[in-house]
């Protein structure tokens, strides 16, 4: 769209089960680190990409901790690093940034607090359930919790999309700086580890049994829970001018489809996600053989992987086998929510460095795609970022490199 401003990430948090920080984050995935592993958090024989030894003290300190869960901490780190990276954390005097805000994807929220708050309502009665608990039971209070925490006086919104939830996040941010109805938004997702999700998932079998996710692999069986949290700050160009910073990319084009078929299945002709696709490339003003790397979000689902190899193929034709593509679940595991900024943020660290990440303990591949269990170089300007979600959501994502 003529006149449309440009939108550019110009920072960026995280906290995930291969590192915290951008710096950590980065080098563990490029080394090909894999975050599964015997989950303490939920104990018993349970393999899970966790986040270890969370102590959200060390960025967060101590005030204000013990009112706020999983979710709501995971979100506190990750929000704390983006806006120290982006020169914006807010003075403890005064109000906060109007202008400043939040935009959190996410697919089942503090669900751990929800499900633990109303078990004790119905086992002890509601005169015995924790009233400094009730504001942890809905879906958008981990975003909450972050604004108070950190003055976010600006738009404040939860997105529940399923799997595409972080990657819807950061488009519907942007959305709201086109506008002009904020200034300045972190953008991107956050999901606990917890029994309930965990359980959800184990019992749609859509767990790995050997608790090895290998996403597109010719032995894939499953996925491997995660969690995380990842922000980007988005801002127009216009004020990324004023305030005089470098942008670490662009936002450039989004697009999104569903391709309605059962709440908890794949339809694996893929026609949804090959329409998401092709709306990204047009909204980035791109053709397909523009497109210089691929960061997918496939996770080791038999059907889900599928899926998203023919949508590929039906999107690139021929060319696909030389597009390197990189399937970075196999680090950090299916963090729902989160995933989506996740991979956000290793489309930005590929274009930086040229090279997609590892696909983490690649072996084979039955489909058409150019992957590796090592970096792998390219030269493009643009990155494709997909996400497909189990209930017919597809969304898909355009970064274009800063020079």
């Amino acid at each position: 769209m003529s006149g449309t401003p440009k939108i550019f990430a110009t920072g960026a948090g995280v906290i995930s089960p291969i590192g915290a920080g951008v710096d950590e984050f980065a080098e563990r995935l490029y080394a090909g680190c894999r975050g599964a592993g015997p989950s303490p958090l939920l104990g018993g024989d349970a393999v899970a990409c966790e986040i270890r030894d969370f102590t959200p003290q060390q960025w967060l300190g101590n005030k204000g901790i013990r009112v706020l869960d999983r979710s709501a901490r995971l979100l506190a780190v990750a929000s704390q690093m983006t806006l120290s990276a982006t020169g914006l954390v807010q003075p403890e005097t005064g109000e906060g940034d109007p202008g400043l805000g939040l935009v959190c994807g996410t697919m089942f929220g503090s669900v751990h607090s929800i499900t633990s708050f109303d078990w004790s309502g119905l086992t002890d009665g509601p005169r015995y359930v924790n009233p400094m608990e009730f504001p942890n039971t809905v879906i958008n209070s981990p975003a909450g919790q972050a604004a108070i925490k950190f003055k976010l006086r600006g738009v404040n919104s939860t997105i529940s999309a399923g799997l595409i939830s972080g990657l819807y996040a950061v488009h519907y941010a942007s959305e709201f700086l086109i506008f002009g109805r904020a200034t300045a938004l972190l953008a991107g997702g956050v999901e606990e580890l917890c029994e309930e999700s965990y359980l959800g998932l184990r019992k749609t079998e859509a767990l790995s049994p050997r608790g090895e996710g290998e996403p597109f692999g010719k032995e894939r069986d499953g996925v491997v829970a995660g969690e995380a949290a990842a922000l980007l700050m988005l801002e127009a160009e216009s004020r990324v001018r004023e305030r005089g910073v470098r942008p670490i990319a662009q936002i450039a084009g989004f697009g999104t489809a569903q391709d309605a078929y059962k709440i908890n299945g794949y339809r694996v002709r893929g026609t949804g996600a090959r329409e998401a696709m092709e709306q990204a490339l047009e909204a980035a003003g791109i053709g397909a053989d523009a497109v210089g790397c691929v960061i997918s979000g496939a996770s080791g689902s038999r059907a889900g992987d599928e899926m998203e190899a023919l949508s590929l193929e039906a999107l690139f034709g021929a060319r696909l086998e030389g597009i390197p593509v990189a399937a970075p679940k196999a680090a950090w595991g299916e963090c729902l929510g989160a995933s989506g900024a996740l991979s956000v943020l290793a489309g930005v660290l590929s274009l930086e460095r040229q090279a997609v990440p590892p696909t983490a303990g690649f072996r084979e591949t039955p489909f058409p795609l150019r992957l590796s269990a090592a970096p792998q170089p390219f030269e493009s300007d643009y990155a494709l970022v997909t996400a497909c979600s189990c209930d017919g959501g597809s969304a898909a994502l355009v970064l274009k490199r800063v020079r």
